[in-house]
């Protein structure tokens, strides 16, 4: 464990990104056998401009030791800019995937668009930064609610 803890604060200092990646937590403990580090209790993390809040944040690590994937869980409340488009919302859970640029929004998620002026309410939104792509969908009973402004025609 003590280990993972140095290897931990090492490599995340240095080369999980260019930007520095900083979070704060009530506690923390990792597991050398799934190579996962754990934050709970107030979990924060900022890279940037961008910041998530939840009550759970989870790092997972490749053999290398490098970030390939962060979960936050737990009522998470989050603030980012990506591709000169700023962000901002909640939802159940946040899984980041920096490697493929994928983020994947789950249960009851608002996303803002605040540069286009435009919200999502669903149960999941997935985005593919790379591609430009989103896959937005509704439950059962909450379809997808996808409100914007259009252009006044003259």
């Amino acid at each position: 464990m003590k280990k993972l803890f140095i290897y931990f604060m090492i490599f995340y200092s240095i080369n999980i990104f260019a930007d520095i990646v900083d979070i704060k937590a009530d506690h923390f403990y990792a597991s050398d056998i799934s190579d996962e580090a754990y934050f709970e209790g107030n979990a924060q993390i900022k890279q940037g401009s961008n910041e998530f809040n939840a009550s759970k944040i989870v790092v997972f690590f490749n053999s290398k030791r490098k970030a390939t994937k962060y979960k936050a869980s737990g009522s998470v409340k989050f603030d980012l800019t990506e591709n000169n488009i700023h962000y901002r919302g909640q939802a159940g859970s946040v899984v980041y995937a920096p490697r493929s640029s994928k983020y994947h929004f789950s249960g009851n998620v608002v996303l803002e668009d605040l540069t286009n002026n435009r919200t999502i309410k669903a149960q999941t939104v997935s985005l593919d930064l790379k591609t430009g792509l989103a896959d937005i969908k509704g439950g059962k009973k909450k379809p997808v609610h996808f409100r914007f402004e259009i252009e006044d025609r003259k």
